[in-house]
């Protein structure tokens, strides 16, 4: 989080959108103003690519998301307790029919309302089951009636709706159950019920949302079922994981790719639970608007909730995560991952995607300077450090370390680098896979690493000097100065353009330099900075450039593949932040090929954090 040069600042207008009452003013540097007798053509178009892979938001229910848990309990047929608070959701009869046990729960949706759902399942674990091979039928169906936890009793109990019933046989064919503590996605106790139709109705208001019941064979029959609830235990070797608590996993707002962004500020929570804290955050981009009044769809953080059981990998200072992406599985098996670095506590780790439970990889790298990360498709990580001197180094602050696959083994980390290069205020990487290549951008220069055998190979590495800033000085006069290099991504659609972000603005870089590609003069960079060569590589001819690139110190950049919308964040005194909090924003600005908007995100407050904002894209490019 880059000190910054201060530019000259002079006054416009930040447009308005979404129903959000945004700032008033837009502070563009003196380097961005227009130069005399210097015009630019009109920019060309952001190529977009729909085969480009991309997630679409898929909510789990959570006690920091927009589905929550609300009840659970069984009643039995031989008893009236209130059984609300056990951990276990026992279904069906031990023994043929003397005693009956059902079971209930619900969930809130209701900040679904609106959202086209395309998919709903419930998951639940089954944690123990009479006999594997039982044949009994089984059933889920939507309550109709309303229930109280504590008070419902087999003589009390409510109807359901006819003819919306799901059935399933009473066994399990994979049993005996086995958790897996550190990837509980991954266990074969999980179960998923369809149940789209209910949850498109509780959200739509056409289905009273009174929950679901289980029930099983309640006669001629001994079998036997038990699901965890929604209270996990330590002591339980299955019930003891938040993952395996009833779920709603809902996929909603289909091709519309969601926004990853850390939030170093903990908003308070309904009734403190769980405590505040700093999170990583996910919304969609549906609509941003509705953030202030919906929140996050999703929150994420590596405590014990989201199965990330080793308290030596965080501490208590992780702030929402610096450095996040999504990236192809590859090495760690089927589906997504997340691979996300905290600089605050030194956290890095590579998550299960979209399950966000456990991890497959991680290690803690030390607090303080870690900015960038990055999966390598070997299951190596790359980390950027903005500081530390690496590499013996005693004259270059910043650099990268690489940590193997076998570095952040589950319950046998080791934070020692099996490499280290030094490159100076390194801020973020990214991998190339087609090229197999590391891209490196540091305060003064993008830099380009083969990628060989596992390690980067700095003898053949390519450096191009960022192009600089124009500043004013404190006594009027005008200097060259460094751009400082902050964001690193991938330009979704183009192969062969990349994102970069500093202090001095957005602009995209070329890896083949096949042909001219810096058009507009008149902006950051001036021309006098990109001349001979360089034309060919810096490149500002992107759609709507100079609303793109019309606010200095931003920290992040990148775009949307389905619709070539670019998101954005500023900060330390661009056009919407103040130097409240240097180094980061409660806004990211949306720009799409017309218009622009800056939308406040989660509570509505200038207290949100946020550094860097990622699109949910699992590609490299």
């Amino acid at each position: 989080m880059r000190r910054s040069t201060r530019p000259l600042f002079t006054r416009g207008l930040l447009a308005t959108g979404g129903g959000v009452a945004l700032l008033a003013s837009l502070l563009v540097p003196a380097s961005q103003a227009a130069v005399p007798g210097e015009t630019a053509p009109p920019p060309a178009a952001v190529t977009t690519a729909e085969t480009t892979p991309a997630v679409s938001p898929m909510a789990q229910t959570g006690p920091r998301n927009i589905i929550k848990r609300l009840s659970d309990t069984y009643i039995k047929s031989t008893d009236t307790a209130d059984h609300s608070q056990e951990h276990l959701l026992h279904v069906g009869t031990p023994d043929n029919g003397v005693t009956k046990y059902r079971s209930f729960m619900r969930f809130d949706v209701a900040k679904l309302r609106g959202a086209p759902i395309k998919s709903a399942s419930l998951r639940v674990y089954n944690s123990f089951v009479s006999d594997c091979a039982a044949k009994a039928g089984m059933s889920v169906e939507p309550v109709s009636q309303a229930w109280d936890q504590s008070t419902i009793t087999w003589a009390n109990q409510p109807a359901v709706v006819a003819g919306r019933t799901h059935e399933f046989g009473l066994g399990h064919p994979t049993c005996p159950d086995v958790p897996n503590k550190t990837n509980p996605a991954a266990s074969n106790g999980i179960y998923r019920i369809d149940v789209t139709d209910w949850v498109t109705g509780w959200a739509d208001g056409t289905l009273p949302n009174h929950g679901v019941r289980f029930s099983a064979q309640e006669t001629g029959s001994s079998g036997y079922k038990d699901f965890c609830s929604m209270n996990p235990v330590s002591t339980d070797y299955a019930c003891h994981a938040a993952y395996n608590a009833p779920t709603l996993e809902v996929e909603f707002n289909e091709r519309h790719t969601p926004i990853v962004t850390g939030n170093s500020y903990g908003p308070t929570y309904p009734n403190n639970y769980p405590t505040a804290h700093a999170a990583l955050e996910f919304f969609d981009s549906t609509k941003p608007s509705v953030w202030p009044g919906s929140g996050p769809y999703q929150r994420w953080i590596p405590d014990a909730y989201h199965s990330v059981l080793d308290t030596t990998l965080k501490g208590d200072t992780w702030a929402g995560g610096t450095s996040h992406k999504l990236r192809p599985g590859g090495v760690y098996g089927e589906g997504d991952v997340l691979v996300t670095g905290d600089g605050a506590s030194g956290f890095v780790g590579v998550i299960p995607y979209p399950s966000l439970a456990g991890y497959h990889w991680a290690i803690n790298v030390g607090a303080g300077d870690l900015h960038g990360v990055e999966l390598l498709d070997d299951g190596n990580v790359l980390v950027a450090f903005a500081s530390r001197k690496l590499n013996g180094s005693t004259t270059v602050s910043g650099g990268l370390a690489l940590y193997s696959k076998a570095q952040g083994t589950p319950g046998s980390w080791n934070a020692t680098p099996a490499q280290q290069v030094s490159l100076g205020e390194a801020h973020e990487v990214v991998y190339d896979a087609a090229a197999k290549a590391v891209w490196a951008v540091g305060g003064k220069e993008l830099v380009k690493y083969p990628y060989v055998a596992g390690r980067l190979d700095t003898a053949n590495a390519q450096a191009f000097p960022l192009p600089k800033q124009w500043v004013k000085n404190t006594d009027g006069t005008y200097r060259d100065a460094e751009a400082w290099g902050h964001d690193l991504s991938p330009v979704y659609g183009n192969p062969d353009r990349l994102w970069v972000g500093t202090n001095g603005g957005i602009i995209q870089f070329s890896k083949s330099a096949a042909a001219p590609c810096y058009t507009d003069k008149a902006r950051w960079p001036l021309g006098k900075y990109v001349t001979g060569t360089a034309v060919s590589r810096w490149c500002n001819d992107f759609t709507n450039e100079p609303t793109i690139n019309s606010r200095p110190m931003i920290k992040s950049i990148g775009n949307d593949p389905r619709t070539g919308t670019a998101a954005s964040i500023c900060a330390q005194s661009c056009s919407e932040q103040p130097d409240v909090n240097n180094y980061t924003s409660p806004y990211i600005r949306f720009i799409t090929t017309a218009t622009e908007n800056a939308e406040s995100l989660g509570s509505a407050s200038s207290a949100d954090r946020h550094y860097r904002a990622t699109w949910a894209v699992p590609a490299y490019q």
